[in-house]
């Protein structure tokens, strides 16, 4: 295995990552002390913005290849203060590898969050309940024609929420803070009033905070974000609604940093 420094801009770093049987992901050092790192080569959810899973799922990646993307970004640019499990694949579809190596990530001092479209909500039930640093929910509608269109292979808004409420009894304040709700804002899907309106209310009795994201385009999608004047109106009326409402951070608008522009490659038949 190894890493290949593509990307190297003034906030962000954004890496190859080879792998032995030659398939292909990539890895951000974000504001030079956190990693975004990659847990499957493709992803089977299929959301139709994101480039990550535009040529499909190919396979996990195991715990040893997601112990060498930590290990050679810090040779690379020296030592991390954190991990996030949000690059290229959906977490809980690699378990196997994601669960230990947040333990072995602990020990080296690396708090570890992940980002997750939620299912299946078996693991989901587990994970709220896990040592990690975060755990964001990929959300991004109200109602369930939304959701089926932004998330095709998540579970439905009633299911996901049904998984929360249920665990939410259960969960300890720590676990609770670190727990969110995404919301990327795509023009013409999600970013009317009535959509908007329908999250905030599945959303507001968790009291979990909602992360509101923008949209960076990606040649695989035709998908286009909000103009400002829209989102700023979002936010508002999810605030006015009772919403504790975090926009993304500027690391992660930058274009080789944007959160479902990282690509996976097959490897070569």
């Amino acid at each position: 295995m190894r890493l290949e420094l593509i990307d190297d801009g003034p906030v962000n770093s954004r890496f190859l990552v080879h792998l032995d049987d030659g398939a292909r992901v990539e890895a951000v050092r974000y504001r030079g002390d956190t990693l975004c790192l990659s847990t499957q080569v493709g992803c089977a959810v299929g959301c139709p913005f994101c480039a990550s899973g535009a040529n499909g799922l190919e396979r996990p990646l195991t715990e040893d290849e997601l112990r060498f993307q930590v290990d050679a970004a810090e040779e690379a640019g020296g030592p991390l203060e954190r991990l996030t499990l949000s690059g290229v694949g959906e977490p809980l579809h690699a378990h196997r590898a994601t669960r230990p190596f947040i333990d072995w990530a602990r020990e080296r001092g690396l708090p570890t969050s992940l980002t997750t479209s939620g299912g299946p909500t078996a693991r989901l039930r587990e994970w709220l309940h896990a040592p990690h640093n975060g755990l964001t929910l990929s959300c991004h509608a109200g109602t369930e024609p939304t959701r089926a269109r932004l998330v095709p292979r998540g579970p439905s808004l009633e299911e996901l929420f049904d998984t929360l409420a249920d665990e939410h009894r259960r969960m300890t304040n720590k676990r609770k803070k670190k727990t969110a709700l995404a919301y990327l804002v795509l023009a013409g899907e999600n970013d009317s009033d009535a959509e908007v309106d329908a999250f905030v209310e599945r959303a507001l009795p968790l009291g979990f905070r909602v992360h509101l994201y923008g949209y960076n385009p990606v040649p695989t999608s035709t998908h286009r974000g909000p103009d400002d004047a829209t989102f700023d109106r979002i936010e508002e009326r999810m605030r006015a609604a009772g919403a504790r409402v975090v926009r993304s951070s500027r690391a992660r608008r930058r274009p080789n940093g944007g959160c479902g522009t990282l690509v996976a490659l097959r490897r070569a038949q």
